[in-house]
């Protein structure tokens, strides 16, 4: 079993029985993919809507609940909104916006985190660290990475190098080595 079917199965409702999930979630959730999260044979990265679903049902248990049980980044219980200003976004700078939420929010893996015995050298105060795409996220196509790639050099057009560095240093197996190729290209290409 895993943790998120574990937890699951925890908080069925008093009384109820596996018939009673599967009736409660029919019409947005089929059986068998019910009887899978309880058994634990589930994907590893669960499906936002199947969250939401189980959430929806469940008495107490809230998405950002289930989140942590999978493995996931937690997030917060609301959707997202971007501000108004996104509507200029053209259609290449929206996919690279969606390709790099993506890439950032995988799974959490723990072999990330520095062990409590382990010491780290924060670098200067100043400094924001790079962020960091899971091992766990899925790989991202040569056309995603191209969209992104465009978004990066028109942020470093536009006197954004320290955002250009971020996405860039994001999405780099090797930061140093990906984000020196993103800053040779020419801006406009």
């Amino acid at each position: 079993m895993s943790t998120l079917s574990e937890y699951l199965n925890e908080h069925l409702p008093a009384g109820w029985q596996k018939p009673q999930l599967v009736e409660a979630l029919s019409g947005t959730l089929d059986r068998a993919t019910v009887y899978r999260y309880l058994a634990g044979s589930h994907p590893r990265s669960p499906a936002e809507s199947v969250l939401e679903a189980f959430a929806a049902v469940l008495p107490g248990v809230s998405v950002v609940e289930l989140r942590a049980a999978a493995n996931l980044s937690t997030g917060a219980e609301e959707p997202w909104v971007p501000p108004v200003e996104a509507n200029r976004l053209n259609y290449a700078q929206r996919r690279a916006l969606e390709t790099f939420i993506k890439a950032t929010v995988g799974p959490v893996d723990d072999t990330d985190e520095p062990a409590d015995h382990e010491s780290v050298d924060p670098g200067p105060a100043d400094a924001q660290p790079p962020l960091a795409v899971r091992p766990s996220a899925p790989a991202l196509t040569e056309q995603e990475r191209a969209e992104v790639g465009s978004y990066i050099r028109r942020l470093r057009a536009s006197g954004r190098k320290d955002l250009a560095d971020r996405v860039a240093a994001s999405l780099a197996a090797n930061p140093a080595v990906e984000a020196s190729e993103v800053a040779r290209r020419p801006a406009d290409a």
